[in-house]
């Protein structure tokens, strides 16, 4: 029996439709879901559909849509994913 599995993950390739760019300067993150909040947080790197920033925030949950601010950039994203890596939390964002 064939199988399309392929443990090796350097073997597969690279699904992003956009390429993502370093980035750095501080972001802040404002919503009122469940009540009002606001983080600030660096941005580790962006693209033209979203962004990935760190933080110490345990609020910015998947789904949560939230109004941003960085230099020269203001507008409206949602938490795609939130992971804890070393000791910090890392979240990705898409634009809306």
């Amino acid at each position: 029996m064939e199988t399309s599995f392929t443990p090796d993950r350097r073997r597969i390739r690279e699904r992003r439709a956009e390429p993502r760019l370093p980035a750095s300067g501080r972001i802040k993150f404002s919503f009122d879901d469940p009540s009002p909040t606001v983080v600030e947080a660096e941005l580790l790197e962006s693209s033209s559909i979203g962004f990935r920033a760190v933080h110490e925030s345990k609020a910015l949950n998947p789904g949560i849509e939230v109004h941003y601010q960085r230099s020269g950039a203001t507008g409206r994203a949602r938490v795609i994913w939130t992971h804890v890596l070393n000791q910090r939390r890392v979240s990705g964002f898409v634009m809306l």
